[in-house]
């Protein structure tokens, strides 16, 4: 019996050690975990909490100039790159201190107190932070107006040395009456450059004077007082103005009994500013009267064609189109052209009997006037469409109007300048051309018997005249009539 109990001692004592040496392995194993926990957790807290105060002081400093510029964007890069929550850290907790800081340093710049090259430091590390805060954008385009400002006195120092006084004078002009510190400067080098030129400019005054072009006489006086004051000039600018006006009440006198009533009103608006205020009052008394003659002749004419004329208004573009009645013009949003054109040089015949059956083409019209005016029809633009049907394209590049063997209209054509329509039998081609006012004085002054007319379409596929008929005639003496009934 003894024996056997030693022998169950000897297992039981082998299954301990087992036991033992198994827990021992799951401690270590434990202890290794929870070092490694540490571990993580130290290198955790000192990435993401130590450097982050680290950094976040860094910024503090900056804001209190304890940090050079440099360190923080150093540090805004850092953010930027590696951690965005960072980023919105930082907006959060130092963001409006950082402004307030951009803004104190912008107002310094704006004040003259620093130079620009030191204002950027500041600028661009908080754009690159802030650069959709509306704060700072407004900051921002208020500083560029300063360096702008700056820029322009700057520019005008330089015209000045090399001798580019009027050039000066416009640039320092461009310096902010906000801008106290240049602006001063730059006044003060305006009144240096007027002395300089003031002479010069009195004698081409007085040159210009004599010549009887008052107008760029009493302009080179506007531009000495318009850049200080100065009695001398300011009593020769009244009597330079007085003598004008006696001579523009001359003229007027004239060119009404010409009926250059539109002429005068264009002329009038243009040198009114020229004349001062002591005779702002009957300038508008002469423009009123002319306005209601030129509104009477321009009805005149238009009741002389009544019968043979459309008008057609667009209201969305605040136009009139006033063309021959053959073919009628919707009143629509816009002036389709096209539609119009392929009408007319299909469909106006050139002779109201059947005489003529050689060619379809000769019995269509080559050439239609129409008027585009405001919609008061106080001013206008004579257009004239040349146009051809015919059974293949002439691609032209050139027409010419001819009147008993000599041209006396001729028009280049260019490439986007011509249109085409094209059918099953026929193409249109058919440019359109906005007539000058020496042009419309020769269509008038046309003589009516012993006329011989026609019009030359000139193109790659050689020449195609065409005669024009009375009719053709009719209409485009008719449209310009009424083109100087208004304009003239």
């Amino acid at each position: 019996m003894v024996i056997k109990r030693k022998r169950i001692r000897g297992e039981n004592l082998g299954a301990l050690h087992k036991f033992k040496v198994k827990d021992l392995l799951s401690l270590k194993l434990i202890i290794a975990i929870i070092f490694a926990l540490i571990v993580w957790g130290a290198i955790y807290y000192n990435y993401h909490v130590i450097t982050y105060d680290k950094q976040l002081n860094v910024l503090i400093n900056y804001i209190y100039d304890e940090t050079a510029p440099d360190d923080a964007v150093t540090v805004y890069q850092k953010f930027l790159n590696m951690d965005s929550p960072y980023r919105e850290r930082i907006k959060k907790n130092l963001g409006p201190a950082i402004i307030s800081r951009f803004q104190y340093y912008a107002n310094l710049y704006m004040l003259r107190k620093i130079q620009y090259e030191e204002y950027l430091q500041y600028e661009q590390i908080v754009t690159e932070l802030f650069f959709s805060n509306d704060t700072v954008k407004d900051t921002e385009q208020e500083v560029k107006k300063y360096y702008e400002s700056q820029r322009a006195y700057t520019y005008g120092a330089n015209l000045q040395e090399q001798g580019r006084i009027e050039d000066a004078i416009q640039s320092y002009s461009q310096v902010m009456f906000n801008d106290q510190y240049y602006y001063d400067l730059a006044k003060e080098k305006i009144e240096v450059c007027i002395k300089l030129i003031k002479e010069q400019y009195i004698t081409e005054a007085s040159e210009y004077y004599e010549q009887k072009q008052y107008v760029k006489a009493i302009s080179q006086l506007y531009y000495l007082a318009n850049n200080g004051e100065d009695e001398s000039v300011s009593s020769l600018i009244w009597y330079y103005q007085s003598e004008f006006y006696t001579a523009l009440m001359k003229e007027i006198t004239e060119l009404i009994e010409e009926e250059q009533y539109g002429y005068l009103i264009k002329y009038l608006n243009e040198v009114r500013p020229y004349l001062g205020e002591q005779y702002e009052d009957t300038l508008n008394l002469a423009l009123s009267d002319l306005t209601l003659k030129r509104a009477q002749r321009r009805d005149k004419a238009l009741g002389k064609y009544n019968a043979k004329i459309q008008v057609a208004s667009i209201p969305e573009a605040n136009q009139q189109i006033i063309a021959p009645n053959q073919i009628q013009i919707p009143s629509f949003a816009a002036f389709n052209q096209v539609s119009y054109a392929t009408q007319v040089f299909s469909s106006v015949k050139k002779y109201d009997s059947d005489e003529v059956t050689e060619d379809v083409v000769v019995e269509y019209a080559n050439m239609m006037p129409y008027l585009t005016t405001n919609s008061e029809i106080t001013s206008a633009a004579l257009t004239v469409m040349f146009g051809v049907m015919n059974t293949e394209k002439i691609n032209f590049n050139e027409v010419q109007l001819v009147v008993n063997g000599q041209s006396v209209f001729t028009y280049s054509v260019e490439a986007n300048e011509l249109r085409q329509v094209e059918n099953e039998f026929s193409v249109i081609e058919w440019i359109s051309v906005e007539i000058d006012d020496e042009t419309i004085k020769e269509f008038i002054s046309i003589p009516n018997e012993n006329r011989e007319m026609s019009i030359l379409f000139i193109g790659q596929n050689g020449v195609q005249a065409y005669e024009i008929a009375p009719i053709e005639m009719e209409m485009l003496v008719m449209m310009s009539e009424i083109f100087e009934a208004i304009m003239k």
